[in-house]
């Protein structure tokens, strides 16, 4: 009798322990599935590739796609200092945009780094991105970007990247260019 009270009770102990862990791996499975369909989207600065230009980047980094985006901006920026050029009045921002897909990126280009530097070293961007899931979960979001974290950022001369090579030694040539027609024309006045 003992030996069968001993069985019974292994047997429901084990019983339990991998019921447990069923509910465990179907919640995990469950969460895994959920991220896999859900749209991460994301507003950061950077520098463009040839490190003179400020960018806006809006990316999705989920891996679900997003649908019904909006972007409201809540604190604009004059990108071209002569008040029609706000964020607010282009592209994603004005007219939303219907679906995002995972690994997508808009770009808007801010301004030229001297001159964000020159007059709005002190200011950010504030947005807030509403979108949905596939499976129409609202997201919203408020983001803030302060300018002045991006104009610290130190690169390679020349940078690291094909692309950033290219305009690196574009603009390179460019100066000479300049140098000698300076030159040229301060020979040419002395003639």
């Amino acid at each position: 009798m003992e030996t069968e009270l001993i069985l019974s009770v292994v047997i429901a102990v084990a019983t339990v322990t991998y019921t447990i862990t069923t509910i465990l791996q179907v919640r995990e499975s469950r969460k895994t599935r959920l991220l896999k369909t859900t749209p991460n989207i994301i507003p950061y600065l950077s520098r463009s590739e040839h490190k003179m230009s400020i960018m806006l980047y809006i990316k999705n980094f989920g891996e679900g796609v997003a649908k019904d985006v909006k972007v409201k901006i809540i604190k604009d920026l004059d990108v071209f200092n002569r008040g029609y050029g706000y964020l607010s009045t282009v592209g994603i921002a004005k007219d939303g945009l219907n679906y995002f897909p995972p690994n997508y990126k808009m770009e808007f280009f801010l301004g030229y780094r001297d001159n964000i530097y020159e007059f709005h070293k002190d200011d950010r961007i504030e947005m807030e991105l509403t979108y949905k899931s596939l499976s129409n979960v609202e997201i919203k979001q408020k983001f803030e970007l302060p300018l002045n974290q991006i104009l610290g950022e130190t690169y390679s001369k020349p940078p690291n990247t094909y692309i950033g090579r290219v305009a690196y030694f574009l603009d390179e040539i460019r100066k000479e260019l300049k140098k000698t027609n300076k030159e040229l024309k301060n020979k040419n006045s002395k003639d």
